[in-house]
């Protein structure tokens, strides 16, 4: 009888220890799969400083960061072109970038030389990227075509002005061996202009750019090149991605409104991120849309209607969620 008690005391203790050591073991992989749905820290890829994506990205970190306390960083990259490359291969986890530039990424078309799969849209109707070029006042340069033989500035490498200049030569027959083409950023690009070292800047940027401003600011004595209604016409209908958008002169302070195109930028975000992430990070973006509105003069237009007006892709399932209990998707 005395071994009988001592038998059933080992068990009891036995199943209390099992039991402890189950409840530690839930505790841990219910810690571990929070964690992963939850990371202490997130990366969104943006361009260099002289254009609208470092300013909105800023502002959308420290949403993240004070809001849902990730620290998050806004990266200078190269831009649009390299950020769905970024978010691709998990070096960032969301990032600014153009529709077009979205769609190319996920189609494997180019610039880029495969699918970008693990990759979704957050939300469109950012901003707009406009396409501007940005001449010396006394400058022989009057029509695009005149660009030929001549240094032209198409910002850093990978950056969005690149596919649009390329985008916009091919309807007229032009292409980038007709240029003697200079990959530095903007703000490089047009001190180098205004010094006499370089014949016309690209930019691509929402409007105002700040690298044009400084010129503008400064009494540099410069203008822009704009396409005629032909151009536009031929590049919105090989291209739909694009639009016609004017310049008008008071934007710049200078003597007369530019026609010209643009390509709505977005917000694109890794497929690793969890469900739940994504759809707290689109909700928390758009209940604090007067925030991003207000770190950039390109970003005023953002609304949550306009968000899902355009997809150039298939939203994330979290954000998709976020839309469709706002009712707008």
């Amino acid at each position: 009888m005395g071994r009988r008690k001592i038998f059933l005391t080992i068990s009891l203790i036995i199943a209390i220890l099992a039991s402890v050591s189950g409840c530690a073991k839930n505790t841990s992989e219910q810690s571990n799969e929070t964690s992963q749905k939850t990371p202490k820290f997130l990366t969104i890829g943006t361009a260099n400083t002289g254009g609208a994506y470092y300013p909105i990205g800023i502002a959308m970190a420290d949403l993240l960061t004070n809001n849902l306390k990730i620290s998050t960083t806004a990266q200078t990259t190269g831009g649009a072109v390299e950020n769905n490359t970024l978010v691709g291969s998990g070096k960032v986890d969301l990032a600014l970038t153009q529709g077009s530039m979205a769609y190319q990424a996920v189609n494997g078309n180019a610039p880029y030389d495969k699918k970008i799969e693990n990759i979704s849209l957050m939300f469109s109707g950012l901003s707009k990227g406009v396409f501007q070029i940005i001449v010396n006042e006394n400058s022989s340069i009057k029509t695009i075509q005149d660009l030929k033989g001549k240094k032209v500035v198409l910002g850093p490498p990978g950056g969005g002005a690149i596919p649009m200049t390329t985008d916009v030569f091919s309807v007229l027959g032009i292409t980038m061996d007709d240029i003697e083409p200079v990959y530095v950023s903007y703000d490089d690009g047009t001190d180098g202009l205004t010094d006499g070292n370089y014949d016309a800047v690209v930019v691509q940027s929402a409007v105002p750019s700040s690298s044009i401003v400084q010129l503008t600011a400064a009494k540099k004595p410069v203008r822009l090149i704009g396409l005629d209604d032909e151009t536009i016409k031929k590049v919105t209908e090989k291209f739909p991605y694009y639009a016609q958008v004017d310049i008008t002169k008071d934007v710049y302070g200078l003597t007369e409104d530019t026609n010209t195109v643009f390509v709505s930028n977005c917000v694109v975000v890794s497929n690793n991120l969890s469900d739940e992430l994504v759809y707290n990070m689109t909700k928390l973006f758009f209940e604090n849309v007067d925030r991003i509105a207000a770190s950039h003069p390109s970003a005023k237009s953002l609304t949550l209607e306009g968000a899902v007006e355009t997809l150039p892709i298939p939203l994330h399932p979290g954000a998709l969620k976020y839309f469709e209990e706002m009712g707008v998707k």
